[in-house]
């Protein structure tokens, strides 16, 4: 079998990293898109070959004849590059491989508690917020019919390796604020993929994705108070109710309405049933209490914890 030479865009990015990793140990030939000489070299060090450039640029890139697949991990919101890419692979046949994020399914429910659980096949209207990205995920989609095996991939809320999309926002601020909050109730709950087991996704549909699939990732589900108390758990502050106007002057607006006071549940049986997708990885409140983001952020507490973390 002819190892597949894959095209990963933020290969030197959180999800990207993962995923680079996850198909050179499948035998992959992997080049990354990079913006930088930090990134390049980073990347090159990984075994990955670093492509200088941009999104801005992919119609730059050329016709990607050197590449079977381009797997699209660097934002879920740039509609352009997605475009361009559909624009170069159309009519090849070849695989691309969106990243997007069930936070299309955000509710702004205000850090109350929701019944919903969202399937990929059900017809719903997103939030405006969130809907220029629900669009690209159809659009690519479709793109199907133009001869591209087009797959979108929906991760939840992603932890492990101490990072995050979401954690290190709140983990920061409980730090300097000296406090661990949550919004309301806390009762809204986000679906949270580990980040292994995410990396696992992106090779079983490179492998085995019909084209214009549409998969939600998720093996756990926290309310944002349990993440707020295993928060204040890792860094040694109270935890406490904010309300909405609280959270938004401490965290930005946006990112409390669609993130920390939202639901987004979804269930993941498509990519389990279609993909043989088993996650094995721990749980959330495991990793912050115990597993990476101890390692990384917790107060030295014993002699074997070397971060000294001051408050504000």
């Amino acid at each position: 079998m002819i190892a597949q030479r894959i095209l990963v865009t933020g290969a030197a990015g959180y999800i990207g990293q993962a995923v680079a990793q996850r198909l050179l140990r499948d035998g992959c030939h992997v080049a990354g898109l990079v913006r930088s000489d930090v990134a390049a070299a980073t990347v090159r060090a990984q075994g990955v070959v670093p492509i200088r450039g941009d999104l801005g640029g992919i119609a730059e890139l050329g016709p990607l004849d050197d590449v079977d697949a381009v797997i699209d991990t660097a934002t879920a919101d740039h509609a352009p590059s997605v475009a361009a890419f559909l624009e170069l692979l159309a009519g090849t046949g070849k695989t691309y491989i969106r990243t997007s994020g069930t936070g299309v399914y955000t509710d702004l429910a205000g850090g109350r508690a929701s019944d919903r659980i969202y399937r990929e096949d059900e017809q719903f209207e997103p939030a405006e917020i969130v809907a220029a990205r629900f669009r690209s995920d159809l659009h690519v989609a479709a793109a199907a019919a133009t001869d591209v095996r087009t797959v979108v991939i929906r991760p939840s809320m992603i932890f492990g390796d101490g990072a995050s999309e979401q954690l290190p926002l709140l983990i920061r601020r409980a730090i300097s604020a000296g406090e661990s909050i949550y919004v309301d109730e806390g009762a809204n709950r986000w679906a949270n993929v580990f980040l292994a087991d995410l990396a696992d996704v992106y090779a079983l549909a490179l492998a085995k994705a019909p084209a214009g699939s549409i998969y939600n990732i998720a093996s756990g589900e926290l309310t944002m108070r349990e993440i707020a108390e295993a928060i204040g758990v890792l860094t040694g502050t109270p935890v406490r109710s904010a309300t909405l106007g609280e959270a938004h002057a401490a965290l930005g607006e946006r990112w409390v309405d669609v993130a920390l006071a939202s639901n987004s549940r979804v269930s993941s049986a498509r990519a389990r049933d279609e993909l043989g997708w088993t996650p094995v990885g721990p749980g959330l409140v495991d990793d912050l209490v115990r597993g990476s983001y101890r390692r990384l952020w917790a107060y030295k507490t014993d002699p074997h914890d070397h971060v000294t973390v001051t408050t504000a």
